[in-house]
């Protein structure tokens, strides 16, 4: 037994030595991690400057003026010139590399003909020989203002030199406090430092431009035309305290005095993401292409409105437009007393349309309605001309509708339109399964004609790719970056019709699910339309699905139940008494219910209404939590 301990505790000392061995096996050399790793890299490949042996090339080790003027000659392949000042005799060693450079004028010695060599160079010494090396190479050199927070301590004769190596970007200063940028130019240069420097004039003597993206402010003319300002600035900062309405960072807008923030997925997304103001906790997302109300930005984040609430979008994952030029614009309007959506891409300069219902009498035909959530409505001046709720949009999803199967059947049969080369009266698969819609709704307590819209949108009547290829009739899991391939697949329309229902009701429409936001269609700021889908009027359009469906078969659904809205948060009981525990919480506003029946007890009028728990019919809740909804009235 002590022999067979001693062996595990020397395995578990092999353990632990190992790793330290393979991480330190790991680091090559003495570069490896450092912040200017990669221009040290690139100076040894070329052949600029070279190591010690035995991985060390002392990246913070100070650098003499003769060791920079011998870089350049090496960089730049300087022809032969002989030394000319005083304390550099023809045996000194590096005095072949301070002739070629003083040849072609890119070191200069001092009043009394002396060079000092091995004196250390500074960082405004170093910044002035690049300049004259960037003068050798006939690059035009441009100034930019200098907003270091040491700019003060560079001398007036290095201000020029330090000015043309910072709009290249040879230059880019170290982090001061607060987010500020200092230079430091008396400081001595280290061999990283002056391999930055090197490597990067190179890249601009190559490209004839800077190696990084400075900010330009800029203003909009009367012909909608951008006009930006000459002098760039260094940081944003900078360029929010100068007079302009709009700030660049090369070709990407950050600011803007009022406009659009598209949609447009960054790197590695699919989706625009909207934060709260942490910056971490995600609200929802969007589909690229969606229009988002700009508010205001900073360098890296934009505040954006949409429906019914503000947020925050990474820069990287949005386009700003400015309002002088916008090509087009979403809008509603009536048309023959129907609201049609028109929504605009401004990426794509597109159209699209869908019924959402009943036009509310403020809307006259011809005039075009703006709104961000679908129920308060503005004209063209932006003035307020209404609110209208509509009905499918704001029914709780744990109802029931009046409809049978049949009557699902009947409504796809009547349709002759054609889609993907089949008349959908006669080939839809939807044409014959109203039944497993209705047994859906029994089994998992969700409104049956939602469920029916919902395939009907989501598959194109069941006559769609993913529908046609998977049995897949709600595109479940076709995920936005590839949707096919993605899909789900499914044995049957019927076990997708009660698969679907079975996670509606476990995951989107009960308190307990980890996507519930209300069991209403809704938009992007309650509702299933937060957290379903990217489309930000998915919800709006199923609503649309519903209309139509109920308005041909006899309009049995539209208005049957009155529908409320939260005023605060508020808990949902068993019974119209505080006595018993609640089933479930409304944590705030803005969830909707449907008053059943009111009683009128000791504390005042209770509504009986469905439950959205899964695990209840009905509940009760108090009425002085609740409002009705202004809903609009056939």
């Amino acid at each position: 037994m002590r022999k067979r301990a001693r062996i595990l505790s020397l395995l578990l000392l092999f353990a632990v030595i190992l790793p330290i061995i393979s991480v330190q096996a790991a680091k090559k050399d003495d570069l490896t991690g450092h912040s200017l790793e990669y221009e040290m890299r690139k100076a040894i490949d070329l052949g600029i400057l070279a190591g010690y042996g035995n991985g060390r090339y002392a990246p913070d080790e100070k650098v003499t003026r003769a060791q920079f003027a011998t870089f350049i000659t090496r960089a730049l392949n300087l022809p032969y010139g002989a030394p000319t000042f005083s304390d550099v005799p023809p045996s000194y060693r590096l005095a072949d590399g301070i002739g070629r450079a003083a040849q072609a004028g890119i070191v200069k010695g001092y009043p009394d003909g002396t060079f000092k060599p091995e004196e250390n160079i500074t960082r405004e010494q170093m910044a002035a020989m690049i300049d004259r090396a960037l003068q050798y190479k006939k690059v035009t050199r441009k100034k930019i203002a200098l907003t270091f927070t040491d700019t003060n301590e560079i001398a007036p004769g290095f201000r020029d030199a330090v000015s043309h190596n910072t709009y290249f970007g040879i230059i880019r200063g170290m982090p001061a406090s607060g987010g500020a940028v200092r230079f430091a130019p008396k400081e001595d240069a280290t061999r990283a430092q002056s391999a930055a420097f090197v490597v990067r004039m190179l890249e601009v003597i190559e490209s004839g431009k800077g190696t990084v993206d400075f900010y330009h402010v800029g203003s909009i003319n009367a012909n909608g035309d951008i006009v930006l300002h000459s002098e760039p600035y260094l940081s944003f900062q900078d360029a929010a305290k100068a007079n302009g309405d709009l700030i660049y960072k090369g070709e990407k807008l950050l600011r803007m005095k009022s406009g659009i923030a598209a949609a447009t997925p960054g790197p590695g997304e699919s989706v625009t993401r909207i934060f709260n103001d942490d910056r971490k906790t995600q609200r929802t997302y969007v589909a690229s292409g969606s229009e988002l109300q700009y508010v205001s930005s900073d360098e890296h984040w934009v505040r954006v409105r949409y429906a019914n609430s503000e947020g925050l979008v990474r820069q990287q994952d949005v386009t700003l437009i400015p309002t002088e030029q916008l090509k087009g614009r979403s809008y509603y309007e009536n048309r023959n007393g129907v609201v049609h959506h028109r929504i605009y891409n401004p990426l794509t300069n597109t159209y699209g349309v869908y019924f959402y219902g009943d036009a509310p009498s403020f809307m006259k035909e011809g005039a075009k309605y703006y709104s961000l959530n679908g129920f308060d409505f503005y004209n063209e001046k932006g003035e307020k001309v209404g609110t209208a709720y509509q009905y499918f949009n704001h029914l709780p999803l744990r109802t029931k509708t009046n409809y049978t199967g049949e009557d699902f059947n009947r409504y796809i049969r009547s349709i002759t339109s054609t889609i993907n080369g089949k008349v959908v009266a006669e080939e839809s698969p939807l044409r014959d399964l109203g039944h497993v819609f209705k047994r859906a709704e029994e089994q998992y307590g969700i409104n049956a004609l939602y469920l029916f819209a919902k395939a009907i949108h989501e598959s194109s009547y069941g006559l769609s790719e993913i529908a046609q290829q998977r049995k897949n009739l709600f595109g479940y899991r076709a995920y936005d970056r590839d949707p096919l391939g993605n899909a789900q697949q499914f044995k049957s329309f019927e076990e997708s019709i009660m698969f679907v229902a079975k996670e509606m009701n476990e995951r989107y429409l009960t308190p307990e699910g980890v996507n519930y936001r209300g069991a209403v269609l809704g938009n992007k700021s309650y509702g299933m339309n937060v957290n379903y889908a990217s489309d930000p009027f998915w919800g709006q359009k199923i609503a649309g699905h519903m209309y139509r469906i109920d308005k041909f078969l006899g309009q049995k659904d539209f208005g049957y139940y009155t529908i409320a809205r939260t005023t605060e948060a508020l808990n949902v009981r068993h019974e119209p008494n505080t006595s018993r525990a609640a089933q479930y919480r409304y944590p705030g506003a803005n969830y909707f219910v449907a008053l059943l029946e009111q009683s009128k007890q000791a504390d005042g009028t209770w509504y009986k209404i469905y439950s959205d728990s899964k695990d209840y019919e009905y509940g009760y809740v108090h009425g002085n939590y609740v409002e009705r909804l202004p809903l609009l009235t056939r």
